[in-house]
């Protein structure tokens, strides 16, 4: 832990950094509006939602147009997100190397909206932190240079700003070019070919759960399946299709995603979050305590991003094996209880945006036996992450000292 410390301090020295670190803290509010923007539409506006479902309230009619330009909204939202990113950062590297020149951070939120907007490398634009960031650091290091390349200010301004319209044009054309072709990043590919193989068994399950913590953590694209409770999978299905007789003991894949990843591994979101959030109200004071406490409830739905942005998690030494063992523990222990049938298996579908804390609950048809096991997996998060992220805050109060 004392080597990870270390690590950390290192790495905040280095330029690119010590600049992302600010900048996601920095890109907090944005993130906060963006977060519950999408749980008000979610909660409310949407005809199967979870508390509509649960509570068996109608949705009126005339809340559907509200509904369309709010979802419109929301997608319009979040993929600005990463080209305000790329702004947010571009300054900050500026900053610290002590230049003002706009028209760097200009023209690198130009260059990833269009990558963004039009879908090219950066789909799901609000997981492709770490391809922004090198993109960015690359091409504002470069612009600073060539601004540079003379004295006389008239002459670098115009060296910058003939290079900046090249690479617009470069992005531009590149987009447009390859905007009629079918391009999947890593997290989709992982989806059509990965998930359905590794989803029916314990091992494959296990190392799904390694991979959504490692890809989340390094800022890179997460299959759907393993950000939101999928019920299309083979295993799913089967499981379901089984249990229709009210026999849930006899189902084909008792040791699937569903059964283990979702309702027991996921608590707060992707790396058990929840366990985080819980560990940072203990310990904590001041703005680690605020942005846990504006956390919990969308961490409680199921959206993680204020936490992840505003700690940060992405790429913290501190918080990578924590984030590996928490769910780790969660998918060992229910693959045991499962194994010993003293829980009944999740099987049944639920509402759309269940908070994956009631998961297993819910979808094994109400076995109370599994919020015991729950409360247990919680609990031993918790522990998990408390030595890491007492370091992480001792690290932070010698930092303001």
């Amino acid at each position: 832990m004392g080597k990870l410390g270390n690590l950390q301090k290192r790495m905040e020295k280095t330029l690119f950094f010590s600049s992302f670190y600010i900048s996601l803290k920095n890109f907090l509010p944005i993130i906060v509006l963006s977060v519950f923007l999408q749980l008000f539409i979610n909660i409310f506006l949407t005809p199967n939602s979870f508390f509509l479902t649960v509570f068996h309230l109608k949705f009126f009619a005339f809340l559907e147009p509200l509904n369309r330009l709010a979802t419109f909204a929301d997608i319009s939202f979040r993929r600005l997100l990463m080209p305000l990113f790329a702004y947010f950062f571009s300054n900050q590297i500026e900053n610290q190397k002590g230049i003002n020149l706009p028209l760097i951070a200009l023209s690198n939120f130009i260059v990833i909206w269009l990558f963004s907007n039009n879908q090219f490398l950066l789909q799901g634009s609000g997981q492709n932190l770490l391809p922004v960031s090198l993109i960015v650091f690359a091409l504002t290091i470069l612009m600073i240079k060539i601004s540079n390349w003379h004295k006389a200010s008239s002459i670098s301004q115009r060296y910058l700003l003939s290079f900046c319209i090249l690479i617009i044009a470069c992005v531009f054309a590149i987009t447009n070019i390859f905007s009629n072709f079918q391009f999947v990043n890593a997290g989709q590919w992982l989806n059509d070919n990965l998930i359905s193989d590794l989803s029916t068994n314990f091992y494959g399950v296990a190392l799904l759960t390694v991979c959504a913590s490692l890809l989340l953590w390094m800022g890179l694209p997460l299959p759907s399946c393993l950000r939101q409770t999928s019920f299309s999978l083979p295993a799913a299905v089967n499981n379901l299709g089984a249990s229709l007789d009210k026999k849930t003991s006899t189902i084909p894949n008792p040791l699937s995603l569903h059964t283990l990843y979702d309702s027991f591994a996921v608590f707060g979101g992707v790396s058990m979050s929840l366990a985080l959030i819980i560990v940072l109200l203990i310990r904590s004071k001041n703005s680690q305590k605020k942005l846990a406490q504006i956390s919990l409830i969308p961490s409680l739905l199921n959206n993680n991003q204020i936490l992840n942005f505003g700690l940060p998690f992405f790429l913290n030494p501190l918080l990578l094996i924590p984030a590996i063992l928490a769910p780790l523990s969660g998918i060992l222990l229910s693959g045991l209880a499962l194994k010993l049938n003293l829980i009944n298996p999740a099987v049944y579908q639920l509402p759309k945006n269940t908070p994956n804390i009631f998961t297993a609950f819910l979808s094994s048809n109400g076995d109370w036996r599994t919020i015991l096991l729950v409360l247990l997996i919680l609990g031993i998060s918790v522990l998990i992450y408390l030595p890491f992220v007492n370091r992480l805050l001792k690290g932070a109060k010698n930092e303001n000292n």
